[in-house]
Parts: structure tokens; C-alpha cells; sequence
């Protein structure tokens, strides 16, 4: 049986700048946020419904493993490691993409992390 608190995550980190983004992106498409994941990771997640791009299963499937990490901040370091230009950049340009188009942005950057380094794809 689970613990309760296994699957509670910090507050602050649903303040930082990526994940109060995600938030308002969700709140425009009308998804209510869960509490026990990040909002980033939910509209990646809700990206993934509509998303041809990648391979869906797979890709899926490594984005669970990357929710339920134990250590959130990691699993979100490990996601922003890297971003092209800076992540700045990326969240503005974020900002101004409508909700599907960001949530495809930022699986586009998670499936870029997981090629980068396949034998170990999580802190």
C-alpha cells in the first residue's frame, strides 16, 4: 500500500515560474489541476493525447517514471537540464503558445533529454 506521503510534492515547487505556466495553460483548456503531480508534467501529459509527433507509448511511459520520482526537484532538473537558448527564453516563448503547442514544446525538449542519455535517463 502506498504512503500518503510518497506522492505528496512540495508546495514551492508548484511556484516556480514553469510550473505556475503550466498551471495557466491549463486552466485556459479547463483541466483541473491533480495535486499529487506538477502542473508541467500534467500538460505534458495532457499533450501526449493529441500528439503524433513522438513515439506516444513510449514516450508516455518514460514521462510516469519522471512524475513519480521521489525527488521532484531532480526530476525537473532533470527535464530543464539543457534547454536550447536557455530556459528564459524558453519559458517566454512558452508564454506565448497556446496550451497544446506549449505542452508539445515541452515533450519535444523531455524526448530531446531522453536521446541525449538513454542508459541512465533519470537522477
Amino acid at each position: 500500500m502506498c504512503d500518503k506521503k510518497t506522492f505528496k510534492r512540495p508546495a514551492y515547487l508548484r511556484l516556480t515560474p514553469l510550473n505556475r505556466l503550466a498551471s495557466l495553460k491549463l486552466k485556459i483548456v479547463g483541466v483541473s489541476e491533480h495535486p499529487a503531480i506538477l502542473p508541467v508534467f500534467q500538460l505534458m501529459s495532457w499533450g501526449l493525447d493529441d500528439c503524433r509527433c513522438l513515439a506516444q507509448e513510449e514516450t508516455a511511459d518514460e514521462l510516469m517514471q519522471l512524475v513519480w520520482q521521489p525527488d521532484q526537484q531532480a526530476a525537473l532538473d532533470y527535464l530543464l537540464a539543457h534547454v536550447p537558448g536557455g530556459m528564459h527564453a524558453f519559458q517566454r516563448k512558452l508564454l506565448r503558445m497556446p496550451p497544446r503547442a506549449a505542452a508539445w514544446a515541452l515533450l519535444g525538449v523531455f524526448d530531446m533529454r531522453l536521446k541525449a542519455d538513454p542508459h541512465k535517463p533519470y537522477p
